[in-house]
């Protein structure tokens, strides 16, 4: 009787148990699996998004280059719109970068040359928005709806290349016309400048429509033609409106599902309300984990959206491989609870002095088996029934305590991979942006230099702007550069002798001159010749972030101290400026990711990583870095480096 008794309770415990392991096992499964999968895609759009920003940069470039020849500027200036050479230039221009479309606009906005056959002109464009804004001196770059009748004045082809009869898709919400004869375009426009004159504007661009080359690459670069079951797990696709107008997915024939739609809810929340989509989508005829977010063109409106997403079945498939796998072990877990708690009630009635031997055990640090006790009276039957109720509990809190550290393993090692994937994606990114930002730099360098070209003083401020913005994304390129080498374990110091002050010191006092000057401050620099050990480059990064900042948060017109200290192995250095200083409460997390300082003069600046990257070289060669300041009167920076 008393066995049956509990082995009843037991088993009724065991199987709620179980019921509740599954219930919230099988939830948790599918719907980690699938979070995972979502935070990778809103991860994709961005990159994404780079795509398409790298591609409008590299149209301004050319834009930019063709403006800026005297050739043009002369045959404007002259209106020598027939010139033969001048049409010649722009068609060679419009087919060695693969424009779609190059076109001359005189001062009062009248087209006067085209470089795509059949070279229409004379109509006028003074009240186009990209065309007013460039006869105004402005450079315009973005996406631009063209009608049917703009494409065909604008080059042979492109109303019909934009022509899409629109399908009929499901869930995707009522449209009165049943075709789509506008194009959507990254276009760019620039003036033509002879002097301090503006002579001219030319634009030119890509139509988007049917163009594969944003998607194709979207997708080579982000999802690298995986694919499951014969289908691609990843896809990319631009939209004029709700209709797809470039697009990697596929309808069941193999050919890309232009002139589909998106569906009604997306539609409705990303056209109609200006937001972005994240979530589970019915992309033409599958369910995917997509991200859409809107396209605005240079009038700010928002004319299309750019997507990208993943399959939904391989992580609904993984879910459920999982599940049945975790039902498999939960059930043979069941049946071995099952079977213990027969035996452990069976055994209940063995003599009272197995309690002794089980209490020893467990003084002993081990787990006993269930006491089988043999007795005939109520009060031994009780003192047993609570002792192995006693080491149920302890034991069922261990093992509790042991599924729950494996859970946040297991938790830890899935962010792992998800930062890893974060890392890498940032270092590739950062990395590409690297050689084009060089490029960039160093035309303003012989703009800036008058070096192709005279350039007027108004001319010479925006080049000063342009320089100043564009070496600030140097530095935050560089940056996140050092972000994903330390995330990634790969910044490791290449130890060797430096000549500090020739080889670290002079050289950067020297490059940041100009921006030390323009803050109105000098550099009181107390630090003699002597040698250190350590990587060169990376001990330039750690003087270079801290005189940066001092320069960025220091006071006009106040120096900034830079000294030494030698310290047995090791020497400490100091970097000091006066200013508004740094409040107390913030010095403890100066030395985190992202941390950015807001002073009462302007907005929080930089990527919040210098100083992180900073503590990092300085830990990495074996030394230390803190901080001290007064508030409203100085800050010093003080770190240590083998001597």
């Amino acid at each position: 009787m008393l066995r049956t008794k509990l082995f009843l309770a037991f088993a009724i415990v065991v199987l709620i148990i179980g019921s509740l392991s599954a219930f919230f096992g099988v939830r948790i499964i599918r719907s980690r699996v699938l979070h995972e999968a979502q935070t990778r895609v809103h991860l994709d759009l961005g990159s994404a998004w780079e795509v398409c920003r790298y591609k409008q940069a590299e149209i301004e470039t050319i834009l930019r280059m063709t403006a800026g020849k005297k050739l043009l500027s002369d045959a404007c200036s002259t209106h020598a719109w027939e010139n033969e050479e001048v049409r010649n230039r722009l068609q060679i221009v419009r087919t060695m970068f693969k424009l779609d479309f190059l076109t001359l606009v005189d001062p009062e906005g009248k087209v006067v040359l085209r470089a795509a056959p059949p070279f229409h002109k004379g109509d006028f464009l003074a009240a186009d928005p990209a065309v007013a804004r460039a006869l105004k001196g402005e450079i315009v770059k973005g996406f631009k709806i063209f009608s049917q009748n703009e494409l065909t004045l604008e080059g042979d082809g492109l109303a019909e290349r934009a022509l899409l009869n629109l399908e009929d898709t499901r869930y995707a919400r009522p449209r009165a016309k049943d075709v789509e004869s506008r194009g959507l375009t990254v276009i760019c426009a620039a003036p033509v400048i002879d002097g301090t004159q503006i002579v001219g504007v030319i634009y030119g661009g890509i139509l988007l429509n049917r163009n594969y080359e944003l998607v194709d690459r979207v997708k080579d670069t982000v999802f690298r033609n995986e694919e499951y079951k014969g289908q691609p797990t990843g896809t990319a696709t631009l939209f004029l409106d709700d209709c797809r107008i470039s697009t990697t997915v596929r309808l069941d024939n193999g050919n890309r599902a232009i002139g589909t739609r998106a569906s009604k809810e997306v539609s409705d929340r990303v056209l109609d309300n200006n937001k972005p989509w994240i979530g589970r989508a019915f992309v033409v005829s599958d369910w995917s984990l997509t991200a859409y977010d809107p396209i605005r063109d240079i009038n700010n409106n928002v004319v299309g959206m750019l997507y990208v997403g993943l399959l939904e079945k391989p992580f609904t498939d993984i879910g459920r491989s999982l599940i049945f796998r975790f039902a498999g072990l939960l059930a043979v877990g069941l049946v071995f609870a099952l079977w213990l708690a027969y035996v452990m009630a069976t055994r209940l009635s063995a003599p009272i002095h197995k309690l002794v031997e089980a209490s020893t055990v467990m003084r002993n640090g081990r787990r006993p088996p269930p006491v089988p006790v043999h007795a005939s009276c109520l009060e031994v039957e009780n003192l047993v029934d609570s002792f192995n109720n006693m080491m149920k509990t302890l034991a069922e809190r261990e093992d509790s305590l042991k599924e729950a550290n494996d859970q946040l393993a297991r938790t830890n090692d899935t962010l792992s991979a998800t930062n890893r994937a974060y890392m890498e994606t940032l270092g590739f990114v950062s990395h590409e942006l690297k050689n084009p930002l060089s490029t960039m730099l160093n035309y303003t360098y012989l703009l800036k230099g008058s070096l192709i070209g005279p350039v007027n003083e108004k001319q010479q401020k925006a080049v000063s702007v342009i320089e100043a913005n564009i070496k600030r994304l140097v530095e935050m390129v560089r940056h996140y550069l050092n972000l994903s080498r330390i995330e990634n374990g790969n910044l490791q110091p290449m130890i060797t002798d430096i000549n500090l002050l020739e080889d670290v010191i002079q050289p950067l006092l020297l490059t940041m001159e100009p921006d030390i000057e323009a803050h109105g401050m000098r550099v009181d620099n107390q630090i003699p010749a002597m040698k250190i050990r350590g990587d060169t480059n990376m001990i330039r990064e750690v003087f270079e972030n801290l005189v940066s900042n001092a320069v960025k948060y220091g006071r006009r017109g106040t120096p900034i101290t830079l000294q030494s200290h030698a310290l047995d192995k090791f020497v400490q250095f100091a970097v000091r400026n006066e200013g508004e200083g740094i409040p107390q409460d913030k010095l403890g997390t100066l030395f985190t990711k992202f941390s950015r300082l807001q002073t009462h003069a302007s907005h929080p600046k930089g990527t919040g990583l210098g100083l992180f990257i900073t503590k990092t070289i300085v830990e990495a060669h074996g030394g230390h870095i803190e901080v001290e300041s007064v508030q409203d009167q100085w800050t010093e920076f003080r770190f240590t480096l083998p001597a």
